[in-house]
């Protein structure tokens, strides 16, 4: 196998096992690959502050957050790409007329991370991370935005919003009727790409780990790209390899067997 200078990894379904830990095992093989030379970049849908805990346990040289809407390399912000306000206001009017105006939206900006929860909402499952909650029912919202997540109960409807914004997409995740909008360009492969170049990496030498289908376009693009075996069939079908499930250690296997072997 190449040369890999860089890991790239997803959190959900990837890094993170199902009741949401990093496990020993993994944390043992990425710190080995970290005494390689290799760095480590999450690559996730989440704020960073919501991977504040992994970030600690896992020391990442590089984190994207937002699903690719902002890059930073150590303190280096290296990628940034935001909905103007204009365009969050029009997803909100648009959510908000679906719904009659129950839609449930949280917003991630500069400003902070806003939600428009039940009162009688049960954030304990945030931990620490309740605290950085702000309030907002979004009747007077006036920010830029890395991503705006809105429960929409059809994916059409959805697009449909998308598509009346310049440069706007959306995405949905398995299982849920969530969807994110955001700028059409922040994706993991544009933050990916200023990342390794910053860090003067080529494609080649970098390797992607995902299971969902934000992950295909990163899996595609760098050399290794690696599907988990819990990962869904599209994923798989784009990857280079399959490894073991998220429950299974597949990301500490496959470093070990194909990354690091014969290296340390």
């Amino acid at each position: 196998m190449q040369n890999i200078k860089l890991i790239v990894l997803d959190l959900d379904g990837t890094l993170l096992k199902s009741d949401k830990t990093v496990s020993d095992v993994t944390l043992d093989a990425l710190e080995r690959a970290r005494r390689a030379g290799i760095k480590i970049a999450f690559a996730s849908a989440r704020s960073e502050k919501a991977m504040l805990p992994y970030i600690s346990a896992v020391k990442p040289d590089a984190v994207i957050s937002n699903g690719g809407a902002l890059a930073k390399a150590g303190g280096v912000e290296v990628f940034n790409c935001q909905l103007p306000a204009e365009s969050v206001r029009h997803i909100i009017k648009r959510c908000f007329e679906l719904s009659d105006g129950g839609c449930e939206i949280t917003i991630e900006s500069d400003h902070g991370y806003f939600w428009n929860y039940k009162p009688d909402t049960d954030l304990s499952y945030m931990g620490d991370n309740r605290a950085a909650v702000i309030y907002n029912d979004f009747r007077d919202f006036n920010y830029p935005a890395y991503k705006v997540t809105a429960e929409v109960e059809r994916e059409q409807d959805a697009r449909a919003i998308a598509a009346e914004i310049p440069d706007c997409d959306t995405l949905s995740f398995r299982g849920e009727l969530w969807r994110r909008f955001a700028r059409r360009d922040a994706t993991k492969v544009n933050a990916i790409e200023r990342l390794r170049v910053y860090y003067g990496i080529s494609r080649e030498n970098a390797a992607a780990f995902g299971d969902d289908l934000n992950d295909v376009d990163m899996i595609r693009y760098c050399g290794v790209g690696v599907a988990m075996g819990n990962a869904l069939p599209e994923v798989k079908a784009a990857a280079r390899f399959v490894t073991g499930t998220n429950d299974e250690d597949g990301i500490a296997r496959f470093i070990e067997r194909e990354i690091l072997h014969g290296i340390v």
